[in-house]
């Protein structure tokens, strides 16, 4: 199901709530599951973890937006701990850290393909270099700490290459920045100012808590 932020009226906070039953799931299991599973757990917790990163930042450079903050900051602390809680508790950190640079590589080369502009096509082609490095080096550990195959894990959905020596991947901080990516985001209008064009938020909307009738 698409989502249309110009459509879409959204759920009242005070619907999202979750009861502990709804909160405690059963875990997805490291080796019967499907590997895109796991990769959707660790995408979403990401994302998850972002949005209250964010929402503290946020809070912190606008006074009159503390209280809506705070009230959907907790909303999100209930989403991202769900989604959190649903990686097995037998799963340890190195299977945990091979799930991640399966998530980088899925969903980098996701993007790669999908993005029509070939300096930014190419700059997500660069980060993938690095997480199949990554990939390689955290499955060589897995081998000789654990003497597990990784592949196990990540279901030959991505593939485990030769990473490059040491030395080669090494980058100069410089390689971090993107001479023209500002030209290109949002160059047109950003989606967000077009939604919150008309919106004014005012105590006593659906961003703040409802008052108690006295009886």
């Amino acid at each position: 199901m698409a989502l249309d932020l110009l459509k879409d009226n959204g759920v009242p906070l005070d619907k999202q709530r979750f009861t502990w039953k709804e909160l405690v799931q059963p875990p997805f299991s490291k080796l019967d599951d499907d590997a895109f599973t796991r990769v959707r757990v660790i995408l979403m917790n990401g994302l998850e973890s972002e949005a209250l990163r964010f929402s503290h930042a946020c809070a912190r450079m606008n006074g009159d937006l503390q209280l809506a903050l705070a009230q959907v900051r907790r909303i999100e602390q209930h989403q991202h701990t769900l989604v959190n809680w649903l990686n097995p508790p037998d799963q340890s950190p190195l299977e945990t850290t091979i799930g991640f640079e399966q998530v980088a590589i899925e969903v980098t080369a996701s993007v790669a393909e999908s993005e029509p502009d070939p300096y930014l096509a190419q700059v997500y082609r660069f980060g993938l270099l690095e997480d199949f490095d990554h990939m390689y080096r955290y499955a060589a550990l897995m081998d000789r700490v654990e003497g597990k195959d990784a592949n196990t894990l990540v279901q030959s959905y991505s593939d485990i290459l030769p990473g490059r020596p040491t030395s080669l991947e090494h980058r100069d901080p410089s390689d971090d920045l993107r001479r023209d990516y500002r030209s290109h985001m949002n160059s047109e209008g950003s989606p967000s100012d077009t939604v919150s064009a008309s919106y004014v938020w005012t105590p006593g909307t659906e961003m703040a808590a409802p008052a108690r009738q006295s009886r």
